[in-house]
């Protein structure tokens, strides 16, 4: 279709993976989803035990309900559910299938990003892990970690990351041409952007034209080869492709004719800023101090708010962070700030 796509990459490990034993014996985590009905054990409503539920045994969801009291926690339904489980795979108690559960999702996140990183050139240790989601923010640290990265962004209403990002992203019209232009025509590419231009105005309708964010862009190629590389119009727009080239396959070659295959223009219409109202730090449900399950035993960490961190405020693990829509999980060794924004940003801690 020669439209921009993003390339996702998906894996069934979220909070309603359905955890069970296969044939061979061993433990599964997903693909298969427990759904929202009947949803997990500790919804309540007779469903198979899950990610969450292991969760909710561990400790790494406190409190008896979620979504600001929307949903109780039923957390003796969810211990059952581990317990049958660790009673089919011959363990010796919930906590011990609920680790399994949990390591088990997070090796699975682990592999679809050495999938999108290592495995495309890309080191991850290079990079911050976004958390985002309900749960996301419940495995971030240890997936990175094991990642070897040194940074988690945990963004402020994570849980509806992606509903905010739909409701604040910028109307936007696009329109592009086929032109197989020499490089140095640059007479005839700026006549093609400005007739584009005019074209991508007009389909913002009447009266809504003005102030608009112009992007121009040019799918550029060696003569006689097969594939494009978009480049970003710039002065220098020749030099600029042959860097380009260079970065993505590791070689340019200055001396040879290059030629423009399509032109397009991008109009993006600003908007005011989305005012989003939190849920006030003291309507979410949950205790000062609760017990979590880290490695071979039980520690005592204090539950905060999210609401109630502000810029500048530092945070030290281990903590469990809640709003109402996302829960975090602070390791020990991990500590983060409050930033732009208001995202933590969570650092680990260097070993000696």
């Amino acid at each position: 279709m020669l439209l921009p796509l993003l390339d996702v990459h998906t894996v069934g490990a979220g909070g309603g993976s359905i955890a069970r034993r296969d044939p061979g014996g061993l433990l599964r985590v997903g693909p298969e989803s427990a759904g929202a009905e009947p949803g997990p054990a500790c919804y309540g409503r007779g469903g198979p035990p899950t990610v969450t539920d292991a969760l909710v045994v561990l400790g790494r969801i406190p409190g008896t309900s979620l979504a600001d009291g929307a949903l109780m926690l039923d957390r003796a339904a969810a211990a059952r559910s581990m317990t049958g489980l660790a009673r089919t795979l011959g363990l010796a108690s919930a906590e011990e299938a609920a680790l399994g559960v949990v390591r088990l999702a997070e090796a699975h996140i682990e592999a679809a990003l050495r999938a999108v990183s290592v495995e495309r050139g890309h080191d991850p240790r290079r990079a911050a892990l976004v958390a985002f989601g309900g749960a996301g923010g419940l495995h971030a640290c240890a997936v990175a970690e094991a990642l070897g990265m040194g940074a988690v962004l945990a963004p402020r209403h994570a849980g509806v990351l992606s509903a905010l990002g739909a409701l604040e992203g910028e109307p936007r019209r696009e329109r592009s041409r086929t032109v197989l232009l020499d490089a140095r025509d640059h007479k005839s590419r700026e006549r093609v952007w400005r007739e584009l231009e005019h074209e991508a105005r007009a389909a913002f309708g009447a009266g809504h034209g003005r102030g608009v964010r112009w992007e121009r862009h040019a799918e550029m190629r060696y003569t006689g080869q097969s594939h494009e590389v978009p480049v970003p119009d710039a002065p220098g727009l020749e030099d600029a492709f042959h860097r380009e080239h260079r970065r993505r396959f590791g070689f340019a070659r200055p001396d040879h004719p290059v030629e423009v295959v399509t032109l397009d223009v991008r109009a993006f219409l600003p908007l005011p800023p989305l005012r989003v109202r939190a849920v006030p730090a003291d309507r979410v449900s949950a205790p000062s101090h609760t017990r979590v399950r880290h490695g071979r035993g039980w520690i005592t960490v204090p539950v905060r708010p999210r609401a109630a961190l502000r810029s500048g405020t530092s945070v030290h693990g281990p903590a469990l962070l809640i709003e109402a829509g996302a829960t975090l999980w602070i390791p020990p060794g991990w500590r983060g700030r409050v930033g732009a924004g208001e995202t933590l940003v969570l650092q680990r801690a260097a070993r000696s």
